[in-house]
């Protein structure tokens, strides 16, 4: 059990994390500190149950799937399909980055300015670790080495390969350019469609299934400037859409139950019907924890720390340090820095003098 335990918190912990994507650059560290115990307690937890604790948006018979096409012994006769958590991680995760990126609000310069990776090399490696251990979440789901685990291994490779290509060629017809970071988040959006999937389709259904993510997920990126909300690194277009498509993907995909292999709709409106419910669920209980730390801690902080860079005020650190011959931080690429880094750094010279 208690592994059990290591492997669930797993998720809860990823959860929790991709939600910061949506509000990269302009929180403040202590708000979120307090965010995010409060929002897995209140968000996350419940959610998990209500799908894979026997709750409401599970396949027991008292369940909403249940309650549509009926039970029998106990057991939803048409249960919801979310093998490793398209519903409960990323949609949950992605309608919590929606709902944080429109009451933090915009970076400053936030559709004036571009804001561009600042290593891609780094993009790459992510995006290869990710992949990686996200075999261990989905393979991992199914608790055994057998022949689902080795379906669902197969179907995450193919699905994230389709839906690389997919956001690339959405890419060369648009822009005229397949990028690098373009294949980095195509390979995310094929990761999360295939989530809830993995262990109920074909590799040839999820071959689709990861191509239309792909290019849904590419296509969706752009709406934050159609819509005005400063989703910094794509949760919403990512998590929350492919997230959506996995799960509805499943009702028409899903080699027993889904509609294009002839079980009917119903596995499709189920599957609908539970992704809804998680965007509601998880969207106001979102916006009561944020509204609650906006109104008593605030969100935001000042405007001239996020411009000048937000790790110099909140840690006293920054990523890359370029150090001159006397040891001080300097160089062309040095940020300035702030009062309150200045004060660090000269605080810690006197001691090294008292020393």
């Amino acid at each position: 059990e208690l592994a059990f335990v290591g492997f669930q918190l797993t998720f809860a912990v990823i959860t929790v994390a991709l939600i910061s994507g949506a509000v990269a650059d302009r929180v403040k560290f202590s708000t979120w500190m307090v965010f995010a115990p409060i929002w897995a307690t209140l968000a996350y937890f419940p959610i998990a149950h209500m799908v894979w604790g026997g709750g409401i948006l599970g396949g027991s018979g008292s369940s909403i799937s249940g309650l549509l096409f009926g039970s029998t012994d106990g057991a939803a006769d048409v249960a919801p399909i979310d093998f490793a958590g398209g519903t409960v991680v990323h949609i949950n995760a992605g309608m919590a980055g929606l709902v944080l990126a429109l009451v933090v609000g915009k970076r400053v310069g936030f559709g004036k300015v571009l804001m561009r990776p600042h290593n891609v090399p780094l993009v790459m490696i992510g995006a290869g670790l990710l992949w990686f251990g996200w075999f261990g979440f989905n393979a991992g789901s199914e608790l055994a080495p057998d022949e689902t685990a080795a379906l669902v291994w197969v179907n995450t490779t193919v699905a994230t390969c389709a839906a690389m290509l997919g956001w690339l060629v959405v890419e060369k017809v648009r822009d005229g350019k397949a990028t690098s970071v373009g294949a980095a988040s195509g390979v995310v959006a094929g990761l999360v469609a295939i989530t809830p999937a993995c262990g109920s389709l074909s590799p040839i259904g999820s071959i689709i299934l990861g191509a239309v993510a792909g290019g849904l997920s590419a296509l969706a990126v752009g709406l934050k400037y159609k819509f005005g909300y400063d989703d910094s690194l794509d949760v919403v277009g990512v998590h929350l859409v492919a997230g959506l498509w996995g799960t509805v993907g499943a009702g028409l995909l899903a080699t027993e139950t889904g509609l294009f292999y002839g079980g009917g709709i119903q596995q499709t409106v189920v599957q609908v019907v539970v992704a809804l419910a998680t965007v509601v669920i998880s969207g106001v209980v979102t916006l009561v924890i944020a509204l609650a730390l906006k109104a008593t801690m605030g969100w935001r902080i000042d405007e001239d720390v996020e411009v000048s860079g937000i790790d110099q005020e909140e840690h006293a650190e920054s990523a890359y340090e370029f150090a001159t011959r006397g040891g001080r931080m300097g160089g062309s690429f040095a940020p300035a820095p702030t009062a309150s880094a200045r004060e660090h750094e000269e605080t810690h010279d006197l001691e090294g003098v008292q020393r």
